[in-house]
């Protein structure tokens, strides 16, 4: 992998070994990949993602940046709730009171361009973002419909680069090219390199000298969509009571904010899911170290990624000292909620690696783990399968790698009936419809990092567990969502696994 030679970037079961179909145990997933999960899949599939959407999500989100969707209408919908729901918001919380939308057109490939070619649009579409808007840059997202037909959108990238003066990013973010929908975030990562940095006018830029002790420290802190601003602000704060400073981004960052990412003594990931392909790049090209095992949810978490941080400047003790301080802190001022909290079962549902990371901060509030549904799986989360089931003294329990599949969902919950669903706030409706206790896993106005991450995320499990009404209403009034006969099949009935890997 080289995101300076890579022409397509390779999709995930390519380059992790990643896959979206298994039903069994935590057990067998953390003790590795039982077959070859990257080859298996569904005989039915009822929703799924596509890689086009994380990358949406991420790169509608720079300043003075404008994004044409080369294909169909349909494709560039998305953008409508992403932009009121996530980056509206963020960009009021970051102070961008006057127009703090986005910017974003399709180029409307209809049946007569599927037959004759959607060159000529993509180029109007170039040519009228940029005098509507005058952007500092401009995006071009290639779905299927253009790639299928031979659209040559580079040519037409390279031309108008050229002609208009104005940084063309083409990023080919093709659905069918890749099954595991966090290739995107792969895809998104190469436009901005080659965009920003490989291909600028202002040229590469140099690389710099290795931090010796005495500098006060810089880190980059990889943020796409793991954290909202009250998480960066607690990221920040317990970074800089270690004398570290932090640059934050590719989300919300401006080119120069970007570039100025190849400076840095240490990149920092908070959720390898999003970030590998980006920090082997500032690693190979630049010498930048990382760290890339750890997320800052739960105490334990934290510590050990603050730790990882302080080792590269020589700051364990300091780090150490932090934490003893803040988790003394946060243990008292989470007393209140634990009896409401212990011995409660909890399912989890979202992204793998903050489904894992989250259900070990609710181990850590004396609550059971008793299934966890995530939506891929690639070796970053394999060892913490294992740990989970450590902690609760061996207790195994059902885990669903699913791109949605909500039929699956159900099915297992109303077998296990946990006391506490935790999910996204798509997989919410599912368990509320259930009548179960729910909690939204992640939102950009709350905090889940760090140890005030911790404190909140105890309090809002507490509420949820105090005030079930509203569900089990909703439960009582909703009809069923499937035959009464789905439930009792297996849930994992339609689930091919893969050809065992080759010794």
């Amino acid at each position: 992998m080289s995101l300076i030679t890579d022409k397509i970037v390779p999709g995930r079961e390519e380059r992790l070994g990643a896959g979206i179909a298994f039903g069994g145990s935590a057990c067998a997933l953390g003790k590795g990949r039982p077959g070859c999960l990257k080859h298996a899949e569904r005989e039915f599939s009822q929703s799924g993602l596509c890689q086009m959407l994380p990358m949406l999500g991420m790169l509608l989100t720079l300043p003075d940046t404008a994004l044409i969707v080369h294909g169909g209408l349909g494709c560039s919908g998305p953008g409508i709730m992403m932009n009121s729901s996530n980056i509206r918001l963020r960009n009021i919380q970051r102070g961008v009171a006057k127009d703090p939308d986005t910017r974003w057109i399709s180029s409307n490939l209809t049946e007569y361009e599927v037959i004759n070619g959607g060159g000529d649009k993509l180029e109007a579409a170039i040519r009228t973002i940029n005098d509507r808007f005058h952007p500092k840059s401009i995006i071009v997202l290639q779905t299927c419909t253009p790639a299928i037909i031979g659209d040559d959108a580079a040519t037409i990238v390279d031309h108008l680069r050229e002609e208009l003066g104005v940084p063309i990013l083409l990023a080919c973010c093709e659905g069918f090219r890749t099954k595991v929908w966090a290739t995107g975030y792969d895809v998104a990562f190469h436009a901005l390199v080659h965009g920003f940095i490989e291909n600028d006018k202002d040229g590469r830029p140099a690389r710099k000298a290795p931090w010796k002790p005495g500098d006060r420290p810089r880190i980059n802190l990889i943020n796409l969509a793991s954290l909202g601003k009250p998480d960066e602000d607690e990221i920040e704060r317990m970074l800089g009571r270690l004398g570290i400073d932090v640059t934050i981004g590719p989300n919300f960052a401006t080119r120069e904010e970007f570039r100025r990412m190849t400076q840095a003594d240490l990149t920092v990931s908070v959720c390898p899911t999003h970030d590998d392909y980006f920090v082997e790049y500032l690693k190979e090209e630049y010498g930048i170290p990382s760290v890339l095992k750890e997320m800052p949810i739960g105490i334990e978490n934290t510590r050990n990624w603050l730790l990882d941080i302080a080792a590269h400047f020589g700051l364990q003790e300091e780090a150490n000292r932090f934490c003893d301080d803040e988790a003394e802190k946060v243990r008292k001022a989470v007393l209140p909620f634990l009896p409401t909290l212990r011995n409660k079962r909890v399912f989890f549902s979202a992204g793998e690696f903050r489904a894992l990371v989250t259900a070990s901060l609710f181990q850590e509030l004396g609550m059971e783990v008793v299934g966890l549904r995530s939506y891929h799986h690639d070796d970053f989360g394999t060892p913490f399968y294992d740990r989970l089931v450590q902690k609760q003294d061996g207790k195994d329990f059902p885990v669903d790698v699913a791109n949605f599949q909500p039929f699956e969902l159900t099915n297992l919950l109303t077998r296990i009936v946990p006391d506490l669903f935790v999910g996204h706030i798509t997989d919410n409706v599912w368990a509320a419809k259930l009548g179960l206790p729910t909690m939204t896993i992640f939102r950009i106005f709350d905090v889940y990092t760090g140890f005030r991450g911790y404190f909140e995320v105890a309090r809002r499990a507490a509420r949820a567990l105090r005030n079930p009404a509203f569900n089990r209403t909703l439960s009582a009034n909703s009809p069923q969502m499937y035959r009464p006969q789905w439930y009792k099949e297996d849930p994992f009935k339609y689930i091919k696994p893969g050809l065992e890997e080759a010794v």
